[in-house]
């Protein structure tokens, strides 16, 4: 714990054993979350924060440019005071990758990820209440979960919890028209095979060269490169079973499923379906998500 020293104790909440002060744990949600936990068995600290300790810069987001700028921030708090070289050298054992880019019709992007969606058995797409699309890797390891977010940025920062920090910062305008891809990764081994790096360590994972968020699209969302030329009578029965399921994707998979023995690739089944509901729609949708994949390789 050399790399952190308490400076006030008397703000941490404290857990004693015996008389015994064994761990302490201070926590806020605004203006932005930090939780520090000082672990005296265990001899370690965990400290977590947001973005939002970036102030005014917030829109810039944490990475290799940024971070001292967080530690500073954490440190002037004076509850904690950091050795920014040593915290270099510390583990990262869950992190939130994000990326923002700048589209004009968010709903619609987000809808044509759900009708495009590869395979709904292996991956769970749900919309929620608040417009936020989730879509997760269907499995039951922590180890190799994956889930991602994507929603309307300036929506959520209009809200009535971030109107403080917007007016305090000057954001009234910065995140209009961005939508955030934010993929969560919960574990350490999560981390290493996203970033493709050997360990955890901040410097590790703030220099890495991978693109996860691009990547896991690529699994979620299949090309559509290739046209699939149909027959008028398969095209027509195709019509009839997306008019049965309600133009449902999912709810054709689902159905789809219960014909084909398990093997059949799903995607290869599915990619008529979803030309055919592309051809339906507007024909603009696949130019807007050509410039969603642009900037998210960007």
């Amino acid at each position: 714990m050399m790399a952190v020293e308490v400076c006030d104790k008397n703000r941490f909440e404290t857990i004693e054993k015996g008389g015994v002060i064994t761990s302490m744990k201070f926590y806020q949600k605004h203006p932005y979350l930090l939780m520090i936990k000082v672990d005296y068995e265990n001899t370690e600290v965990v400290i977590e924060f947001s973005g939002k300790v970036l102030g005014r810069d917030y829109p810039k987001l944490i990475s290799s440019e940024t971070i001292v700028q967080c530690f500073d921030a954490i440190n002037a708090i004076g509850i904690i005071r950091m050795d920014i070289d040593a915290m270099m050298d510390a583990d990262v054992v869950k992190c939130d990758v994000t990326k923002d880019i700048h589209i004009s019709d968010i709903p619609r992007m987000t809808q044509y990820v759900r009708n495009h969606i590869s395979n709904y058995q292996q991956f769970l797409c749900s919309k929620l209440r608040n417009g936020n699309l989730v879509v997760e890797k269907n499995v039951v390891s922590r180890k190799t979960k994956k889930r991602m977010t994507i929603y309307d940025k300036g929506k959520e920062m209009q809200r009535a919890e971030n109107r403080a920090f917007v007016e305090e910062n000057g954001l009234e305008n910065a995140f209009s028209g961005v939508c955030r891809f934010e993929l969560n990764l919960d574990t350490k081994e999560q981390i290493r095979k996203a970033l493709h790096i050997h360990n955890t360590k901040l410097t590790s994972v703030l220099s890495s060269a991978s693109n996860p968020i691009d990547e896991f699209i690529d699994c979620i969302v299949p090309s559509e490169n290739e046209s699939v030329n149909l027959p008028d009578k398969k095209t027509y029965v195709a019509m009839l079973i997306l008019k049965d399921c309600d133009y449902d994707l999912e709810k054709v998979e689902a159905k789809m499923r219960e014909f084909y023995r398990r093997g059949t690739s799903i995607t290869a089944l599915m990619k008529p379906f979803r030309e055919l509901l592309q051809e339906m729609g507007d024909k603009g949708d696949e130019d807007l998500w050509s410039d969603v994949r642009r900037q998210l390789k960007a």
